[in-house]
């Protein structure tokens, strides 16, 4: 099937050519912290029918966004990779992240494990003076990732490997919980719902950095208004 095209010599045009297609900025989200199988793939968007996600990977390629790499050893395993273009996707991504965040929604429906990493990302604005400097380890639905933050910004990588701070351990939901449901540390490690090892404290603190998004974000000044 031939791929659509606005035929619109626009910059944001031809950006919608390359990924406006239903599901093309959820692959690039996906493979955003490292390449993925197939299999991976289907895992974090379980909505898409294998045949989709199989022609947005062809256009997504035919694009210059993505491409195939070998994993291993010791076993070599195709997988998808992003290119440098594609990977400049990701403050876009995150924009939108922020943006759709805004949307009173839960994730009971689902949310991938990347799809939450990346929302850290997204929604990482720590109070005023804050002097939060920590590595934490995030183990979710079976991933592991490593959380880098400091004051002024914040790294997230998928990674088991090196010394950290604190781990927690949870599903989505109850890691979302501690962001958006006023749920607490303590509350979640009573009903087993998380588990730390590290300083229990530490863990609070840090899932008190994030929010929907900043004043200034959520009240705009209309133009001329």
């Amino acid at each position: 099937m031939a791929q659509r095209t606005y035929d619109d010599s626009c910059g944001a045009a031809l950006a919608m050519d390359a990924v406006g297609e239903r599901w093309s900025m959820l692959v690039v989200r996906e493979l955003l912290l490292g390449p993925k199988r197939f299999s991976d793939l289907r895992a974090g968007l379980p909505n898409a029918s294998p045949n989709v996600l199989s022609q947005r990977l062809k256009e997504l390629e035919a694009s210059g966004l993505l491409r195939h790499v070998k994993l291993g050893p010791p076993a070599s395993v195709s997988a998808y990779k992003l290119t440098d273009s594609g990977r400049q996707l990701e403050p876009i991504l995150l924009e939108l992240s922020r943006w759709g965040s805004r949307i009173s929604h839960r994730p009971e429906k689902g949310m991938s494990t990347d799809a939450f990493m990346l929302m850290l990302k997204a929604l990482y604005f720590p109070p005023e003076g804050s002097r939060f400097d920590a590595r934490i380890r995030i183990r979710v639905n079976g991933d592991q990732f490593t959380v880098v933050v400091t004051p002024q910004a914040i790294d997230v990588s998928r990674s088991g490997a090196g010394t950290v701070d604190v781990e927690v351990t949870g599903d989505v939901l109850a890691l979302w919980d501690l962001i958006f449901s006023g749920e607490t540390v303590p509350e979640s490690l009573a009903s087993e719902r998380i588990t730390v090892e590290g300083d229990a404290g530490l863990a609070a603190e840090f899932f008190t950095l994030f929010s929907v998004a900043p004043p200034a974000v959520l009240s705009p000044v209309p133009v001329g208004g």
